[in-house]
Protein backbone atom coordinates (compact mmCIF):
# COMPACT_ATOMS: atom_id res chain seq x y z
CA UNK A 1 0.00 0.00 0.00
CA UNK A 2 2.93 2.60 0.28
CA UNK A 3 5.56 0.40 -2.22
CA UNK A 4 3.43 1.36 -5.57
CA UNK A 5 4.56 -1.82 -7.37
CA UNK A 6 2.82 -4.41 -9.32
CA UNK A 7 4.77 -7.22 -7.79
CA UNK A 8 5.26 -7.38 -3.98
CA UNK A 9 7.84 -9.80 -4.29
CA UNK A 10 10.31 -7.04 -5.24
CA UNK A 11 11.35 -6.81 -1.82
CA UNK A 12 13.91 -4.59 -2.07
CA UNK A 13 11.67 -1.47 -4.02
CA UNK A 14 9.66 -2.00 -1.44
CA UNK A 15 11.19 -1.86 1.65
CA UNK A 16 13.46 1.19 -0.04
CA UNK A 17 10.24 3.39 -0.89
CA UNK A 18 8.98 2.35 2.38
CA UNK A 19 11.73 4.64 3.85
CA UNK A 20 12.27 6.86 0.86
CA UNK A 21 8.62 6.61 -1.14
CA UNK A 22 8.21 6.77 -4.63
CA UNK A 23 10.91 8.51 -6.65
CA UNK A 24 10.20 11.58 -9.38
CA UNK A 25 6.59 11.96 -7.56
CA UNK A 26 5.49 15.40 -6.78
CA UNK A 27 2.69 13.65 -4.29
CA UNK A 28 5.96 11.76 -2.83
CA UNK A 29 7.93 15.22 -1.39
CA UNK A 30 8.18 15.57 2.17
CA UNK A 31 7.65 11.61 2.82
CA UNK A 32 9.17 10.32 5.88
CA UNK A 33 8.04 6.84 5.85
CA UNK A 34 5.27 5.16 8.00
CA UNK A 35 5.17 6.13 12.08
CA UNK A 36 5.06 2.25 12.20
CA UNK A 37 6.20 -1.16 10.48
CA UNK A 38 5.92 -4.54 12.15
CA UNK A 39 6.26 -7.39 10.79
CA UNK A 40 8.13 -10.10 9.34
CA UNK A 41 11.26 -10.72 6.19
CA UNK A 42 14.28 -9.63 8.27
CA UNK A 43 16.35 -11.30 5.52
CA UNK A 44 14.80 -8.39 3.12
CA UNK A 45 16.44 -5.87 6.03
CA UNK A 46 20.04 -7.23 7.07
CA UNK A 47 22.65 -7.48 3.85
CA UNK A 48 24.74 -10.00 2.72
CA UNK A 49 27.09 -10.18 5.61
CA UNK A 50 24.76 -11.86 7.56
CA UNK A 51 22.97 -13.59 4.56
CA UNK A 52 20.37 -11.43 3.59
CA UNK A 53 19.62 -9.83 0.28
CA UNK A 54 19.14 -6.14 0.32
CA UNK A 55 19.37 -3.37 -2.48
CA UNK A 56 22.70 -2.03 -3.85
CA UNK A 57 23.68 -4.62 -0.52
CA UNK A 58 22.36 -2.00 2.03
CA UNK A 59 21.80 -2.67 5.91
CA UNK A 60 18.35 -1.15 6.18
CA UNK A 61 18.02 -1.64 9.92
CA UNK A 62 20.95 1.25 10.46
CA UNK A 63 19.45 3.22 7.33
CA UNK A 64 15.55 3.03 9.82
CA UNK A 65 17.80 3.48 12.54
CA UNK A 66 19.69 6.63 10.85
CA UNK A 67 16.02 8.31 9.84
CA UNK A 68 14.72 7.96 13.39
CA UNK A 69 13.62 4.78 13.90
CA UNK A 70 13.26 3.05 17.15
CA UNK A 71 13.83 -0.70 16.55
CA UNK A 72 12.92 -3.54 18.49
CA UNK A 73 13.31 -7.52 17.51
CA UNK A 74 11.28 -9.56 19.96
CA UNK A 75 8.03 -9.11 22.20
CA UNK A 76 9.78 -8.03 24.95
CA UNK A 77 11.30 -4.55 22.95
CA UNK A 78 7.91 -4.14 21.52
CA UNK A 79 6.04 -3.38 24.95
CA UNK A 80 8.89 -1.50 25.90
CA UNK A 81 9.49 0.51 23.30
CA UNK A 82 8.67 4.35 23.49
CA UNK A 83 5.38 5.55 22.20
CA UNK A 84 6.58 9.07 21.47
CA UNK A 85 8.77 7.32 18.02
CA UNK A 86 8.71 6.24 14.87
CA UNK A 87 9.25 2.38 15.39
CA UNK A 88 10.00 -0.71 13.03
CA UNK A 89 9.97 -3.62 14.46
CA UNK A 90 10.87 -6.87 12.81
CA UNK A 91 10.44 -10.01 14.53
CA UNK A 92 11.19 -12.97 12.31
CA UNK A 93 13.09 -13.95 8.66
CA UNK A 94 10.55 -15.05 6.48
CA UNK A 95 6.88 -15.34 7.52
CA UNK A 96 6.15 -14.67 11.10
CA UNK A 97 5.49 -18.12 13.50
CA UNK A 98 1.89 -19.14 13.61
CA UNK A 99 -0.65 -18.53 17.01
CA UNK A 100 -0.53 -22.51 17.42
CA UNK A 101 3.42 -22.99 17.84
CA UNK A 102 3.60 -19.57 19.76
CA UNK A 103 1.12 -20.79 22.31
CA UNK A 104 0.61 -24.24 22.13
CA UNK A 105 2.84 -26.45 20.38
CA UNK A 106 5.89 -23.70 20.82
CA UNK A 107 8.90 -26.47 20.66
CA UNK A 108 8.34 -26.14 16.91
CA UNK A 109 9.98 -22.56 17.16
CA UNK A 110 13.27 -23.82 18.76
CA UNK A 111 13.71 -26.13 15.69
CA UNK A 112 13.59 -22.98 12.84
CA UNK A 113 16.57 -20.73 12.69
CA UNK A 114 14.52 -17.25 12.18
CA UNK A 115 16.05 -14.79 14.76
CA UNK A 116 15.60 -11.39 13.15
CA UNK A 117 19.33 -10.66 13.61
CA UNK A 118 20.54 -12.98 10.72
CA UNK A 119 22.36 -14.65 13.95
CA UNK A 120 20.68 -18.29 12.86
CA UNK A 121 18.85 -18.61 16.49
CA UNK A 122 15.43 -19.45 16.84
CA UNK A 123 12.95 -16.59 17.10
CA UNK A 124 11.18 -17.96 20.10
CA UNK A 125 9.83 -14.38 21.68
CA UNK A 126 7.98 -13.26 18.72
CA UNK A 127 4.86 -11.01 19.32
CA UNK A 128 1.11 -11.79 17.93
CA UNK A 129 -1.41 -9.58 15.95
CA UNK A 130 -2.72 -8.52 18.82
CA UNK A 131 0.23 -6.87 20.51
CA UNK A 132 1.73 -5.48 17.94
CA UNK A 133 -1.76 -3.94 17.07
CA UNK A 134 -2.06 -2.19 20.33
CA UNK A 135 1.27 -1.14 20.22
CA UNK A 136 0.63 0.80 17.13
CA UNK A 137 -2.17 2.25 18.29
CA UNK A 138 -0.48 3.64 21.34
CA UNK A 139 2.13 4.63 18.95
CA UNK A 140 -0.13 6.45 16.85
CA UNK A 141 -2.34 8.38 19.52
CA UNK A 142 0.55 9.47 21.47
CA UNK A 143 2.59 11.08 18.08
CA UNK A 144 -1.17 12.07 16.71
CA UNK A 145 -1.90 13.91 19.92
CA UNK A 146 1.73 15.77 19.98
CA UNK A 147 0.79 16.93 16.85
CA UNK A 148 -2.32 18.23 17.20
CA UNK A 149 -4.42 15.27 17.38
CA UNK A 150 -4.35 15.25 12.84
CA UNK A 151 -5.56 11.30 13.18
CA UNK A 152 -4.22 8.07 11.87
CA UNK A 153 -4.52 4.48 9.73
CA UNK A 154 -3.29 1.42 10.61
CA UNK A 155 -3.49 -1.53 8.24
CA UNK A 156 -3.31 -4.64 10.62
CA UNK A 157 -3.01 -8.18 8.78
CA UNK A 158 -3.64 -11.48 9.71
CA UNK A 159 -2.17 -12.60 6.93
CA UNK A 160 -1.51 -16.16 8.22
CA UNK A 161 -4.90 -17.29 7.62
CA UNK A 162 -4.71 -17.10 4.29
CA UNK A 163 -1.28 -18.94 4.13
CA UNK A 164 -2.10 -21.93 6.40
CA UNK A 165 -5.37 -21.96 4.20
CA UNK A 166 -3.14 -22.62 0.83
CA UNK A 167 -1.43 -25.34 2.92
CA UNK A 168 -4.38 -27.01 3.85
CA UNK A 169 -3.74 -26.99 7.61
CA UNK A 170 -6.99 -25.97 8.88
CA UNK A 171 -6.10 -26.02 12.29
CA UNK A 172 -3.20 -23.19 12.45
CA UNK A 173 -5.90 -20.90 9.97
CA UNK A 174 -8.51 -21.52 12.89
CA UNK A 175 -5.83 -20.68 15.35
CA UNK A 176 -4.78 -17.61 13.30
CA UNK A 177 -8.30 -16.74 12.89
CA UNK A 178 -9.26 -16.51 16.46
CA UNK A 179 -6.27 -14.77 17.24
CA UNK A 180 -7.32 -12.01 14.51
CA UNK A 181 -10.86 -12.33 16.83
CA UNK A 182 -8.89 -11.51 19.66
CA UNK A 183 -7.27 -8.71 18.60
CA UNK A 184 -10.46 -6.95 17.28
CA UNK A 185 -12.35 -7.15 20.41
CA UNK A 186 -8.90 -5.44 22.70
CA UNK A 187 -8.82 -3.33 20.00
CA UNK A 188 -12.28 -2.07 20.50
CA UNK A 189 -11.43 -2.10 24.29
CA UNK A 190 -8.09 -0.12 23.65
CA UNK A 191 -10.44 2.93 21.44
CA UNK A 192 -12.48 2.98 24.49
CA UNK A 193 -10.76 3.54 27.05
CA UNK A 194 -8.44 6.11 25.45
CA UNK A 195 -12.37 7.14 24.21
CA UNK A 196 -11.98 7.75 20.70
CA UNK A 197 -14.09 5.02 19.44
CA UNK A 198 -16.76 7.25 18.16
CA UNK A 199 -14.33 9.16 15.93
CA UNK A 200 -12.42 5.96 14.65
CA UNK A 201 -13.84 3.61 11.58
CA UNK A 202 -12.87 -0.09 12.01
CA UNK A 203 -12.86 -2.17 8.91
CA UNK A 204 -12.72 -5.70 9.04
CA UNK A 205 -12.89 -7.82 5.86
CA UNK A 206 -11.16 -10.14 3.87
CA UNK A 207 -9.60 -9.84 0.10
CA UNK A 208 -10.77 -13.67 -0.53
CA UNK A 209 -11.97 -16.38 0.13
CA UNK A 210 -10.57 -19.74 0.16
CA UNK A 211 -14.41 -22.21 -1.04
CA UNK A 212 -13.68 -23.94 2.64
CA UNK A 213 -16.50 -25.65 4.60
CA UNK A 214 -17.39 -27.93 7.40
CA UNK A 215 -19.87 -30.83 6.64
CA UNK A 216 -19.47 -32.75 9.60
CA UNK A 217 -17.43 -34.71 12.28
CA UNK A 218 -14.33 -37.31 12.21
CA UNK A 219 -13.68 -39.90 14.45
CA UNK A 220 -9.82 -39.84 13.91
CA UNK A 221 -9.40 -43.27 16.43
CA UNK A 222 -11.69 -45.18 14.35
CA UNK A 223 -9.88 -43.69 11.31
CA UNK A 224 -6.34 -44.58 11.72
CA UNK A 225 -7.20 -47.83 12.85
CA UNK A 226 -8.37 -48.83 9.20
CA UNK A 227 -6.28 -50.41 6.73
CA UNK A 228 -8.12 -49.77 3.33
CA UNK A 229 -9.01 -46.03 1.86
CA UNK A 230 -12.24 -46.54 1.14
CA UNK A 231 -12.77 -48.28 5.08
CA UNK A 232 -11.77 -45.14 6.75
CA UNK A 233 -13.99 -42.72 4.87
CA UNK A 234 -16.32 -44.93 6.96
CA UNK A 235 -14.92 -42.75 10.05
CA UNK A 236 -16.83 -39.41 8.62
CA UNK A 237 -20.28 -38.54 10.22
CA UNK A 238 -22.22 -36.47 8.66
CA UNK A 239 -26.11 -35.20 9.23
CA UNK A 240 -27.37 -37.34 11.57
CA UNK A 241 -24.15 -39.48 12.12
CA UNK A 242 -22.36 -35.76 12.97
CA UNK A 243 -21.67 -34.95 16.29
CA UNK A 244 -19.82 -32.29 17.90
CA UNK A 245 -16.42 -31.97 17.95
CA UNK A 246 -14.64 -32.17 21.23
CA UNK A 247 -12.15 -29.22 21.10
CA UNK A 248 -13.88 -27.63 23.78
CA UNK A 249 -14.76 -30.49 25.59
CA UNK A 250 -11.25 -31.51 27.40
CA UNK A 251 -8.73 -29.85 28.47
CA UNK A 252 -8.55 -26.59 31.05
CA UNK A 253 -6.43 -24.71 28.29
CA UNK A 254 -7.55 -20.66 28.06
CA UNK A 255 -5.23 -18.39 25.72
CA UNK A 256 -5.94 -14.68 25.76
CA UNK A 257 -9.09 -12.41 27.75
CA UNK A 258 -12.03 -13.35 27.01
CA UNK A 259 -11.41 -15.10 23.94
CA UNK A 260 -11.55 -19.02 24.43
CA UNK A 261 -9.37 -20.97 22.03
CA UNK A 262 -9.94 -24.34 21.97
CA UNK A 263 -8.66 -26.10 24.89
CA UNK A 264 -7.49 -29.71 23.21
CA UNK A 265 -6.13 -29.47 19.63
CA UNK A 266 -5.76 -32.93 19.14
CA UNK A 267 -9.13 -34.85 20.52
CA UNK A 268 -10.41 -37.82 18.92
CA UNK A 269 -13.48 -36.33 17.17
CA UNK A 270 -12.54 -33.35 14.85
CA UNK A 271 -13.98 -31.37 12.31
CA UNK A 272 -15.17 -33.17 8.75
CA UNK A 273 -13.41 -29.69 7.04
CA UNK A 274 -11.91 -28.59 3.46
CA UNK A 275 -12.15 -26.98 0.41
CA UNK A 276 -12.61 -27.54 -3.10
CA UNK A 277 -9.18 -26.29 -5.19
CA UNK A 278 -6.55 -28.58 -3.38
CA UNK A 279 -3.21 -30.68 -4.84
CA UNK A 280 -2.93 -34.31 -4.55
CA UNK A 281 -3.00 -35.08 -0.50
CA UNK A 282 -3.95 -37.29 2.26
CA UNK A 283 -6.27 -36.74 5.30
CA UNK A 284 -6.52 -37.73 8.81
CA UNK A 285 -7.96 -34.86 9.66
CA UNK A 286 -5.79 -34.15 12.58
CA UNK A 287 -3.97 -31.18 13.83
CA UNK A 288 0.08 -31.33 12.71
CA UNK A 289 1.65 -31.06 15.70
CA UNK A 290 5.16 -30.85 14.26
CA UNK A 291 4.53 -27.21 12.48
CA UNK A 292 2.63 -26.28 9.42
CA UNK A 293 1.40 -28.82 6.98
CA UNK A 294 3.42 -29.79 3.51
CA UNK A 295 0.40 -31.67 1.84
CA UNK A 296 2.21 -32.22 -1.60
CA UNK A 297 5.41 -32.73 -3.00
CA UNK A 298 7.11 -32.51 -5.90
CA UNK A 299 8.29 -36.35 -7.74
CA UNK A 300 9.54 -35.06 -10.94
CA UNK A 301 12.83 -36.08 -11.89
CA UNK A 302 12.96 -33.49 -14.04
CA UNK A 303 12.51 -29.73 -13.90
CA UNK A 304 8.99 -29.88 -14.59
CA UNK A 305 6.80 -29.78 -11.11
CA UNK A 306 4.52 -32.93 -10.58
CA UNK A 307 3.19 -32.64 -7.25
CA UNK A 308 1.78 -35.93 -5.51
CA UNK A 309 0.59 -37.02 -1.82
CA UNK A 310 3.32 -35.68 0.74
CA UNK A 311 4.26 -39.70 2.27
CA UNK A 312 5.05 -37.75 5.30
CA UNK A 313 1.82 -35.70 6.12
CA UNK A 314 -1.23 -37.30 7.77
CA UNK A 315 0.22 -40.10 8.53
CA UNK A 316 -2.53 -42.72 8.75
CA UNK A 317 -4.75 -41.14 6.35
CA UNK A 318 -6.73 -41.82 2.84
CA UNK A 319 -5.61 -40.56 0.06
CA UNK A 320 -7.81 -37.78 -2.15
CA UNK A 321 -7.21 -36.55 -5.72
CA UNK A 322 -6.38 -33.41 -6.41
CA UNK A 323 -8.79 -30.77 -8.32
CA UNK A 324 -5.96 -28.67 -9.50
CA UNK A 325 -3.22 -29.07 -12.33
CA UNK A 326 -0.25 -31.24 -11.06
CA UNK A 327 1.61 -27.73 -11.38
CA UNK A 328 -0.05 -27.10 -8.10
CA UNK A 329 1.23 -27.73 -4.65
CA UNK A 330 -0.93 -25.97 -2.40
CA UNK A 331 -4.59 -24.82 -2.51
CA UNK A 332 -6.18 -21.67 -4.11
CA UNK A 333 -8.91 -18.79 -4.00
CA UNK A 334 -12.29 -18.83 -4.41
CA UNK A 335 -14.87 -16.50 -6.06
CA UNK A 336 -16.57 -16.59 -2.96
CA UNK A 337 -18.01 -13.58 -1.12
CA UNK A 338 -16.51 -12.43 1.85
CA UNK A 339 -17.57 -10.11 4.59
CA UNK A 340 -17.02 -6.35 5.58
CA UNK A 341 -17.28 -5.54 9.17
CA UNK A 342 -18.02 -1.61 10.53
CA UNK A 343 -18.23 0.40 13.71
CA UNK A 344 -17.88 3.87 13.43
CA UNK A 345 -18.10 6.90 11.34
CA UNK A 346 -19.45 6.16 7.67
CA UNK A 347 -20.54 2.84 8.89
CA UNK A 348 -23.45 2.87 6.87
CA UNK A 349 -21.51 3.21 3.55
CA UNK A 350 -20.30 -0.47 3.89
CA UNK A 351 -23.50 -1.98 3.95
CA UNK A 352 -25.05 -4.48 1.14
CA UNK A 353 -23.05 -6.43 -1.52
CA UNK A 354 -20.73 -5.00 -4.00
CA UNK A 355 -17.78 -5.06 -5.36
CA UNK A 356 -14.36 -5.05 -3.54
CA UNK A 357 -13.11 -2.05 -4.66
CA UNK A 358 -16.34 -0.15 -3.16
CA UNK A 359 -14.38 -0.12 -0.28
CA UNK A 360 -12.18 2.09 -1.18
CA UNK A 361 -15.10 4.39 -2.53
CA UNK A 362 -16.68 4.00 0.83
CA UNK A 363 -13.45 5.11 2.73
CA UNK A 364 -12.47 8.11 0.21
CA UNK A 365 -15.99 9.34 0.73
CA UNK A 366 -15.84 8.99 4.30
CA UNK A 367 -12.55 11.12 4.52
CA UNK A 368 -13.45 13.51 1.04
CA UNK A 369 -10.16 12.43 -0.16
CA UNK A 370 -10.73 13.49 -3.17
CA UNK A 371 -12.03 17.13 -2.19
CA UNK A 372 -8.92 18.90 -2.99
CA UNK A 373 -8.41 22.65 -2.01
CA UNK A 374 -10.59 22.10 1.50
CA UNK A 375 -10.00 22.30 4.73
CA UNK A 376 -12.39 20.19 6.10
CA UNK A 377 -16.26 20.18 5.78
CA UNK A 378 -19.26 20.75 8.95
CA UNK A 379 -20.63 17.23 10.69
CA UNK A 380 -20.47 13.83 9.18
CA UNK A 381 -17.71 11.70 11.51
CA UNK A 382 -20.33 10.99 14.01
CA UNK A 383 -19.42 13.41 16.84
CA UNK A 384 -19.59 16.96 15.72
CA UNK A 385 -15.92 17.63 15.20
CA UNK A 386 -15.75 18.38 11.65
CA UNK A 387 -15.94 17.16 8.13
CA UNK A 388 -13.07 15.42 6.61
CA UNK A 389 -10.80 17.94 4.23
CA UNK A 390 -7.15 17.22 2.65
CA UNK A 391 -4.96 19.88 4.78
CA UNK A 392 -3.46 17.63 7.20
CA UNK A 393 -0.67 14.40 6.78
CA UNK A 394 -1.82 11.21 8.70
CA UNK A 395 0.39 9.11 10.24
CA UNK A 396 0.76 5.72 9.21
CA UNK A 397 0.97 2.35 10.65
CA UNK A 398 1.14 -1.19 9.78
CA UNK A 399 1.39 -4.12 11.75
CA UNK A 400 1.53 -7.38 10.13
CA UNK A 401 0.85 -6.19 6.88
CA UNK A 402 2.21 -2.64 5.21
CA UNK A 403 -0.22 -0.05 4.43
CA UNK A 404 -0.37 3.62 3.67
CA UNK A 405 -0.13 7.01 5.59
CA UNK A 406 -2.04 9.45 3.17
CA UNK A 407 -4.01 13.16 3.59
CA UNK A 408 -7.47 13.82 5.73
CA UNK A 409 -8.90 15.60 8.12
CA UNK A 410 -8.45 16.43 11.57
CA UNK A 411 -9.22 13.88 14.16
CA UNK A 412 -9.49 10.74 11.83
CA UNK A 413 -8.62 7.91 12.54
CA UNK A 414 -9.00 4.36 10.53
CA UNK A 415 -8.49 0.77 12.10
CA UNK A 416 -8.38 -1.86 8.78
CA UNK A 417 -8.08 -5.17 10.05
CA UNK A 418 -7.40 -7.81 7.26
CA UNK A 419 -8.01 -11.32 7.23
CA UNK A 420 -5.71 -12.10 4.05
Amino acid sequence: MTAHTRDRGEYGSVIESFIRGVQNYTWNEGWTGPDVLFGGGAENFYNSSLGGETYEDRDYFLEFANAGYQLVSDNDTLAAAANDQKTLGVFSTSNMAKWLDRNVYMDNLANITEAPDGSGEPAVNQPGLKDMTLKAIDILQTRSSAEGDKGWFIMSEAASIDKMMHLLDYDRALGELLELDDTIKATVEKLQSLSIDKETLVLVTADHGHGFDVAGSVDTQYLVAQDDDRDKRNAIGTYQNSGQSQYQLTGDLQYGEGVYFPHNWDPRYTLFQGVMANPDRRENYQVHTEGPREPAVNMSETSRADYYVNPEDAVGGFVINGTLPVTNDQGVHSLTDVPVFAMGPCQELFGGVYSAIDIFYGMAECFGLSRSGQSGGSGGNGNGNGGWGNGHDWSGSFPGGFGPPSKGGRKGRWMWVDEE
